[in-house]
């Protein structure tokens, strides 16, 4: 299959996006009692979801139909807007800013809805059209909603507008799957490489606001042996990931659609979201010590779940071992165990981490080398 360019504009369309992000993780850098209250992790749950699925449904449509024309810009521009209104809304009090944060969601999906109608008038391929219409119901039902939820007190709107987020979010991996007779020969495939590249920038960027989450640490007055941990620890996730996404995957498969790759990029946001939370609670101690040590774990754990999902789509030679497995998640355990003895001490948990992660990268880096030859 031939590579389809990365455009510029959907670079900077991923800027906004990565601010998103960041925003919304915001939300649990706030403690209470040493803790992060439920509301706040309900808050970023919702928000990540949201924001990342807009992401997706509009590369999965510039991946199949979009062709960078001025109209696919327009539209990218204008989502780049409600975008940036939803995501500088975003606060603690939610019954304050709900409105400010959901009236450009909907904007958004109203706006992708649009795209994917301006396609099923201009193809002539039928295969696409009942494609197409699999996303009139995805986009129709979280518009309505949205829009809905925007319309009634907070108290009810709130679960409206979670309920609408959650259910367009899974319909794909219903509506949209090879099982389906949906999805066939005649429809526009999607370009994986593309689609890869795409999910892969994006996780870079995100890498980058987790060097800028640990910049504290190299303040001159905060500069000591534990900035170059933290900065160790990020890039050995930084490793783990380009490994499998630069020397695993096998980036030529096709008659996929790719719905694995997208779902199991989900956990890797949200981990590494957590693993920057908890680096920022370990240095500051705003944070139990034992608190954002277990969202440090959690984060791992969500990442290199989202990074073993991908293995359908290795390369025969790539394929996941049982023992490459029982490794990575057997030290994560050990991680737990040796940490329960050191919870006060938030400078040994910060090099306990960081020989974690290394381990970790090694053990990763070495299943690669062992395969290219």
């Amino acid at each position: 299959m031939k590579h389809k360019k990365v455009e510029l504009t959907e670079l900077f369309y991923d800027l906004v996006y990565v601010y998103a992000i960041s925003q919304v993780t915001s939300l649990i850098h706030h403690v209470h009692h040493g803790f992060v209250t439920p509301s706040a992790f309900f808050t970023f749950a919702m928000g990540l979801i949201i924001y990342v699925n807009s992401w997706m449904v509009q590369s999965v449509y510039t991946n199949r139909f979009g062709k960078n024309s001025l109209t696919n810009i327009l539209m990218m521009f204008f989502q780049m807007v409600c975008l940036m209104i939803s995501s500088t809304a975003i606060t603690g009090d939610w019954s304050r800013d709900f409105i400010w944060f959901i009236l450009p969601m909907a904007g958004i999906s109203l706006l992708l809805l649009g795209q994917y109608v301006l396609s099923f008038y201009q193809t002539k391929n039928l295969a696409d059209k009942r494609l197409i219409k699999q996303f009139f119901y995805i986009l129709g039902i979280r518009s309505a909603m949205l829009l809905l939820s925007a319309c009634l007190p907070y108290q009810s709107g709130l679960p409206v507008a979670t309920i609408g987020i959650l259910l367009t979010w899974l319909l794909p991996a219903f509506l949209v799957s090879p099982q389906t007779s949906v999805i066939n020969a005649k429809v526009t495939p999607i370009n994986f490489p593309h689609l890869i590249e795409r999910l892969s920038l994006l996780v870079i960027i995100t890498f980058g606001e987790m060097i800028i989450g640990i910049a504290d640490y190299f303040m001159p007055e905060n500069l000591s042996v534990y900035s170059f941990l933290a900065f160790l620890i990020v890039s050995n996730l930084f490793m783990i990931y380009i490994v499998e996404i630069d020397h695993c995957i096998n980036d030529e498969v096709t008659g996929v659609t790719g719905n694995k790759a997208i779902y199991a990029h989900y956990p890797i946001f949200a981990g590494l979201s957590l693993v920057t939370v908890s680096l920022g609670f370990l240095s500051n101690q705003e944070a139990k010590s034992g608190f954002a040590f277990g969202l440090m774990l959690i984060g791992l754990l969500l990442f290199m779940l989202g990074l073993f999902s991908h293995n359908s789509y290795n390369k025969s030679s790539h394929y996941f071992t049982r023992s490459l497995v029982i490794s990575e998640f057997g030290f994560l355990a050990v991680t737990v165990v040796l940490g329960t003895f050191v919870l006060g001490n938030w400078h040994q948990l910060m090099l306990l981490i960081a020989i974690a992660t290394t381990v970790m990268m090694v053990i990763f880096v070495n299943f690669n080398v062992k395969r290219m030859h």
